[in-house]
C-alpha cells in the first residue's frame, strides 16, 4: 500500500513537472525561433516529440514545432493537406498512405521514425473460428487460421494504411485475396465501437488502439511482423517546403534522433512520461506493463540506420525502394505503377523519397544536437 501511494505521489509530482516545463516552453516564444507545423498520429512517434518539445530540445535547435497529436490515419492526415495546404509542414505517416494515397499531395519522404510491424495486428474475437488451427502454413507456425475459417469473415480497418496492407499479407498466405472477406473501411474511433459491442468478426488496429480490443476479448491472430509486412513510420514534408527550408528539416530529424537514442539507450526512463502522454491524448490510464511492450514494439533507427536504409549502389536497392516495390506489388490489383512521378490508374503523385536531410541532420547530432551558428 506504502509503495502505491509513493507512486500515485511520484507519478503525480511529474506529471506536474511535465506541465509547468510545457507552459514554460510555450511562454518563451520569440521571432528568433523558426515556427514549424507538425501533425502526428496518436501513436509512439507522436510521444517521442512531445517529449523532445517538453525538454525543449526544440529551442535548443532554433526551432519552435507547433505539435498537433490526432486520432486518425495517415490517409486522413493527407487528406487534410490536401483540403488544406497550411495543414502541416512536417507529418509522420505510415509508409503505405505516404506511396500510395497522397495523390494531389506532393511530399518528400526524409526519414523513418520508427517500425510499427510488431505493434499493427489482426484482432478476431476470443471465441472466433479463425483460432481453431494455428500453423496452416509451415512457414508461418504462429499465424492463425485457414482458409475456410477466414473466408467471407467481415474485417473492419482503414484502407490505405499499414492496417490494409497487414491484413493483404496474412490473407495472401492463405491463398486468399480481399476480394475473399468483405473489407469495411472504417474510423479508428468507430472500429473501437464495433470492438465494444462486440460486432466484428475482426478488426486491424494499431497501437494504442489495439489495447482496447485485447481488453475486451479479442485476440490476435497475426501482426505485421509475423507476415513479413514491414510497416514504419515515415517522416514526410510538403514538398515546396521542403525545398525552401531544408536547414529546419535536418534539425527536425536531429531532435527527433535524440529522443530516439534515449530509448535506445534506455527505455525504462520513458514510461511515466510515455504514461502521462497517452492519459494527456486519450484520457485513459494504461499499465506500465503496457507502456514497456508498447516502447519496446516500437523499434527507432538512428540518423546513420536510416541514411543506409535510404542507400541505393549499383549492386542494391536501399530498402526504402525495396519496401515501395513491396506496397506496389500487395496493391497490384488496386494500382499500377511507373516512373516517379508515378500515377495509380492515372492519378499524379508527385513524390520524392531522399536522404539529403538526414545528412545534413549529422552535423546538428555531432554539435551535440545544438543550433549551429
Amino acid at each position: 500500500m506504502i509503495k502505491k501511494i509513493l507512486y500515485t505521489l511520484l507519478l503525480g509530482i511529474t506529471s506536474s513537472i511535465l506541465y509547468t516545463q510545457a507552459q514554460a516552453i510555450e511562454s518563451e516564444y520569440t521571432e528568433e525561433f523558426e515556427h514549424v507545423k507538425v501533425t502526428t498520429l496518436l501513436e509512439h512517434e507522436g510521444f517521442l516529440l512531445w517529449y523532445a518539445k517538453l525538454q525543449g530540445w526544440d529551442r535548443e535547435l532554433g526551432l519552435d514545432i507547433d505539435l498537433t497529436i490526432i486520432n486518425s490515419s495517415g490517409t486522413d492526415v493527407l487528406e487534410a493537406k490536401r483540403n488544406d495546404s497550411s495543414a502541416w509542414d512536417i507529418t509522420a505517416i505510415g509508409a503505405v498512405p505516404a506511396f500510395i494515397s497522397s495523390e494531389n499531395v506532393p511530399i518528400k519522404i526524409i526519414g523513418i521514425a520508427n517500425d510499427e510491424s510488431s505493434a499493427t495486428d489482426i484482432l478476431v474475437p476470443n471465441n472466433s473460428d479463425i483460432l481453431k488451427t494455428r500453423g496452416w502454413s509451415k512457414e508461418y507456425p504462429y499465424i492463425y487460421g485457414d482458409p475456410d475459417s477466414i473466408r467471407g469473415k467481415n474485417f473492419y480497418l482503414r484502407k490505405g494504411t499499414s492496417s490494409d496492407y497487414t491484413l493483404a499479407n496474412w490473407l495472401n498466405i492463405f491463398g486468399l485475396t480481399e476480394d475473399d472477406v468483405n473489407i469495411i473501411d472504417t474510423q479508428t474511433p468507430d472500429i473501437i465501437s464495433k470492438v465494444n459491442s462486440k460486432d466484428a468478426d475482426g478488426v486491424v488496429l494499431w497501437s494504442p488502439e489495439n489495447y482496447e480490443a485485447l481488453k475486451n476479448g479479442y485476440q490476435i491472430v497475426s501482426n505485421s511482423a509475423h507476415v513479413a509486412a514491414f510497416v514504419p513510420v515515415v517522416f514526410v514534408s510538403d514538398y515546396d517546403y521542403a525545398e525552401k527550408n531544408p536547414e529546419v528539416l535536418s534539425k527536425f530529424l536531429a531532435l527527433y534522433d535524440r529522443a530516439a537514442r534515449l530509448q535506445i539507450e534506455d527505455v525504462f526512463k520513458l514510461i511515466l512520461s510515455y504514461k502521462e502522454f497517452l492519459r494527456v491524448y486519450t484520457g485513459k490510464v494504461y499499465y506500465e506493463d503496457f507502456c514497456i511492450y508498447d516502447l519496446k514494439s516500437h523499434p527507432v533507427f538512428t540518423l546513420e540506420e536510416q541514411i543506409s536504409m535510404f542507400t541505393s549502389t549499383d549492386q542494391y536497392n536501399s530498402a526504402m525502394d525495396l519496401l515501395e516495390a513491396n506496397i506496389a506489388k500487395r496493391f497490384e490489383k488496386l494500382y499500377s505503377k511507373t516512373m516517379n512521378p508515378f500515377s495509380f490508374f492515372g492519378k499524379s503523385f508527385k513524390r520524392e523519397t531522399t536522404r539529403m536531410y538526414l545528412d545534413k541532420s549529422i552535423e546538428y547530432k555531432k554539435n551535440n544536437y545544438m543550433n549551429i551558428n
